[in-house]
């Protein structure tokens, strides 16, 4: 049974040495630390007309945790992108607080969005609705994805692997595809940019924002030290064939985004990327690495589910996690509704975000 404690809790917003500190404190968070919670992800947010809010909870444990306020004639939105980092039983007490500061920091909140990094069971969502949270759609796209335990021996990592899985490294290795890391620049990012274009037989990714966005995304998490580029090449074309972006944060390394070119002369290649950078990872003392984005694992074989191809590339890695979606504490409802339902669509229309706000 899952229960939540209702100890108390404070909300107030981050001092200016605090901020200055961001991404130390936020990796002292009770979940280690989350991309999504940084400075460089606050950043990223606010090309897309959303406000960071750097707020401190103080009680039983301490979080920093990054809002990313939405405005609107509604009022003030916080979403917390896979945050805040608080230890899951605290979750009911953090709805407390975030209550009572509604004359504080959270004034003029009308709604807040949580996304504890969790793995989805029955007993999680009724603590969580017992606590005041409404089940909402997912934000974040790893919360399905694959996660491999890198704490372990590289030999024990590789054996969990897939038999096909092995088989592809070993014969890519075998065949002479070359797996560099790269210097991250303009040139690198244009070649990423291009890559992921063409892959998935060459339709591209699925919801590919403009270049801009993404040079602004690279460029933040190089900037903070976190952003990592591998390039893999077959011999066969005028460049790289694949290419990967990661992001190593605390805990995780985090595979955000790939591409490659339809056609390839060594098979296995994409994977062997993958592989290396997950040794280099646990070099550098990453446990977890994060295969990012994959359907839930009940719509694992459904072709036409939009990450049906990505899922099938990232499942040899190990099986699908399934995590909480994000969740909602309403503190006006009357608000909420009407962002819902007369805001939140012409929102989409004009920003033209079929997939959301956030």
């Amino acid at each position: 049974m899952v229960s939540m404690r209702r100890s108390g809790f404070a909300l107030r917003d981050a001092t200016a040495a605090e901020i200055a500190e961001w991404d130390a404190l936020v990796l002292t968070n009770p979940d280690g630390g989350q991309w999504t919670q940084s400075s460089a992800y606050a950043t990223v947010k606010r090309t897309e007309r959303l406000h960071p809010r750097h707020l401190v909870l103080e009680g039983p444990e301490t979080v920093y945790a990054l809002a990313l306020e939405h405005r609107s004639l509604a009022g003030r939105f916080w979403y917390f992108a896979t945050g805040p980092g608080a230890s899951f039983e605290h979750f009911g007490a953090i709805a407390d607080a975030i209550r009572a500061a509604r004359d504080g920091a959270a004034k003029g909140v009308y709604a807040v969005k949580v996304e504890p990094f969790e793995v989805d069971t029955p007993e999680r969502r009724r603590a969580l609705a017992a606590a005041g949270y409404r089940a909402a759609n997912p934000v974040q796209q790893n919360t399905y994805t694959v996660l491999v335990d890198l704490t372990r021996p590289v030999d024990e990592i590789f054996a969990g692997f897939k038999k096909s899985l092995r088989n592809h490294i070993r014969y890519a290795e075998r065949n002479g595809y070359r797996v560099e890391k790269v210097e991250p620049g303009e040139e690198t990012y244009r070649t990423m940019y291009a890559l992921m274009q063409t892959v998935s037989g060459g339709k591209g990714v699925e919801g590919m924002k403009p270049y801009e966005y993404y040079r602004t995304l690279w460029g933040a998490a190089v900037a903070q030290g976190s952003g990592h580029f591998w390039f893999g090449y077959d011999g066969a074309h005028d460049g790289p064939q694949a290419s990967a972006f990661m992001i190593r944060f605390g805990r995780y390394a985090l595979a955000k985004d790939g591409g490659s070119v339809p056609d390839r002369a060594i098979r296995g290649g994409a994977h062997l990327i993958r592989w290396r950078a997950m040794q280099w990872f646990k070099e550098q003392g990453a446990e977890v690495y994060d295969a990012y984005a994959t359907p839930p694992s009940w719509q694992a074989d459904d072709t036409s589910h939009r990450l049906h191809g990505p899922g099938v590339f990232k499942r040899v890695f190990g099986p699908i996690v399934d995590h909480l979606p994000t969740h909602d504490l309403v503190l006006d409802a009357r608000r909420y509704r009407l962002f819902l339902r007369l805001l939140l669509p012409i929102e989409r229309r004009v920003r033209r975000r079929p997939w959301g706000i956030w």
